[in-house]
């Protein structure tokens, strides 16, 4: 039986599915750098332990802010892939159903411990229990995510469905998942890193010598950990089906293109990263971070080609509600922004 059948049909979209490609890519950019923070932040405070010449003080008063702009900057891309790949969304959304329900208890227990941890550092009592299940409940989001966005892409593992319909179905068999998720969790050491580096950077730059120790320390974290993350990214490039790697590796113009110039963003980022040149590395990362999410979707793009891409489903135009969340997605980075510049104007005061 051709497994893609059991996914059901989409029919028609209001727009061009380059529209909703577009708004894809660029939400879920923004949505995996504030994950990233999160997580990576989490496991440097954890890491760090709990002295007050750590990054995990600073990192205890951002990071259930954070985690709450993470959440709501990922409806928006979850949206769109429903738009485009619905059908492939719900089929591996109810085939691991126990665990993508289990997605909303464990976020927000993480964002309550997040709290507790940093509740502790008011009080002056201990914080590291707190913030170690935190990190497990986020790692665990990452594992389920990533095993759902696994089975999205893998219609023939559909079929595991007729042996376990418990919803409790994991997509260990693909070779790509272990340095998809291994790949997704270093990055987020790195951007963590990165962040905290950002953090200090100004203060550093006054010549503030605990803010220079905290800047040299999350440039070490993301310097390391990107050195890892090349080495992951190497393994999940060679566990890929042939024929998808052969699309990187000079068979398409496009693939290559994106693949390559990835490549020289990752090594601008560490070239930056090595000379402590925090604003250079930031854009580089950024830069990065978009490519490989670009690289992301081509690769579930060449996954799904023998069965559907969006391309094919009919429009039925309705451009007027696309409009109205066009300006309200202004009008909403817009406010962000401004409430963002009143926070940093007035950090420190009164």
């Amino acid at each position: 039986m051709d497994p893609a059948a059991l996914a059901p049909p989409l029919v028609t979209i209001p727009a061009p599915w380059g529209i909703f490609e577009a708004l894809l890519l660029l939400t879920f950019t923004v949505h995996l750098l504030f994950m990233n923070v999160v997580l990576g932040g989490s496991i440097i405070a954890l890491a760090t332990g709990g002295r007050r010449d750590t990054p995990a003080q600073a990192l205890a008063k951002t990071l259930p802010t954070t985690l709450a702009l993470t959440v709501n900057m990922g409806v928006p891309p979850l949206l769109f892939l429903s738009v485009m790949f619905g059908g492939y969304l719900y089929t591996a959304s109810v085939l691991s159903a126990v665990y993508w329900l289990s997605l909303i208890a464990l976020a927000m227990a993480a964002y309550y411990l997040l709290y507790i941890y940093s509740y502790g550092w008011k009080k002056g009592v201990s914080r590291a229990p707190a913030m170690a299940v935190a990190v497990a409940f986020l790692l665990s989001v990452s594992f389920i995510m990533s095993n759902i966005m696994s089975l999205l892409q893998h219609p023939a593992a559909w079929t595991a469905y007729f042996d376990n319909p418990g919803g409790t179905i994991l997509n260990l068999g693909d070779p790509t998942f272990f340095p998809r998720w291994l790949h997704f969790v270093t990055a987020s050491l790195a951007v963590g890193g990165l962040y905290v580096a950002l953090s200090n950077a100004r203060a550093a730059g006054r010549g503030d010598a605990a803010a220079t120790a905290k800047k040299s320390l999350g440039l070490f974290w993301f310097t390391r950990a990107t050195l890892v993350q090349i080495a992951l990214g190497i393994w999940f490039l060679l566990a890929l089906p042939t024929d998808v790697m052969l699309l990187f590796m000079g068979k398409s113009g496009l693939h290559t293109a994106v693949f390559l110039t990835g490549l020289a963003a990752v090594a601008a980022a560490l070239y930056f990263g090595f000379r402590g040149q925090v604003r250079s590395t930031v854009g580089a990362l950024a830069a990065t971070v978009a490519l490989m999410v670009g690289m992301r979707d081509l690769v579930r793009t060449a996954y799904l080609a023998p069965y559907f891409h969006p391309g094919k489903l009919p429009v039925v135009p309705q451009y007027g509600p696309l409009a109205v969340f066009l300006i309200s997605l202004v009008a909403a980075i817009g406010l962000t922004w401004y409430m963002v510049s009143l926070y940093l104007r007035t950090k420190g005061r009164a």
